[in-house]
């Protein structure tokens, strides 16, 4: 069984979790702690296989754990597991080495799938995030009616750059940027920033 560390400041939470786990025959929790100071004192004396981390938590937040992680610890997949929905927090997953990101109202299922995923090396994000029909892929009709520009685009805005950024990269006015953002939404069925950066990690396009 794989080793799991939790890290959660909430103790009604860290119980849901420890009934999550109750059954697994693939994981099991090795450790529970509440703040990113105690996540890395746990590693000064044992390794474990994965680490569920909240990004927000004490002393260091999960993102900045998570990159220490991934640097002293490349054997550690992480996980976030957290309330935020954010584009800004999606696109910091995206940018950093951690296999998933799970919304904390997911269930069960879901975040062992995440785990799953992340054992075979793989990516994960919360179906929470997902906005369209059926997932997308290369030779999907709707990906096939993007021009380039607008994939260029999507590229830009999983990177986490602002409309302003890319007209300033593109040379191109802020409007003109908006309007491709529109277009890319209204293609693709996405509601909002976080599925176009959904839509870039699924499709390898970051």
């Amino acid at each position: 069984m794989k080793k799991v560390l939790i890290a959660d400041d909430h103790q009604i939470f860290l119980a849901g979790l420890r009934m999550i786990f109750a059954d697994s025959k693939d994981f099991f929790i090795a450790k529970e702690v509440n703040n990113g100071q105690e996540v890395l004192d746990a590693f000064k004396k044992e390794i474990f296989d994965f680490a569920i981390l909240d990004i927000n938590m004490p002393i260091f937040n999960g993102i900045v754990i998570g990159k220490k992680l991934a640097e002293k610890y490349p054997s550690c997949k992480v996980i976030f597991l957290t309330m935020y929905s954010d584009v800004k927090f999606v696109n910091e997953f995206a940018r950093s080495n951690a296999f998933g990101y799970v919304l904390k109202n997911a269930g069960k299922s879901e975040l062992l799938q995440a785990l799953q995923c992340a054992e075979k090396g793989e990516k994960y994000i919360s179906n929470e995030l997902q906005y369209t029909p059926d997932k997308l892929d290369l030779d999907s009709s709707k990906y096939q009616t993007l021009t380039k520009r607008e994939m260029e685009i999507i590229g830009l805005l999983a990177k986490g750059k602002s409309s302003q950024q890319i007209a300033e990269d593109l040379c191109l006015s802020v409007f003109t940027v908006n309007t491709h953002r529109k277009n890319i939404l209204h293609k693709l069925n996405l509601k909002n920033a976080a599925g176009i950066v959904k839509f870039a990690l699924e499709n390898n396009m970051i």
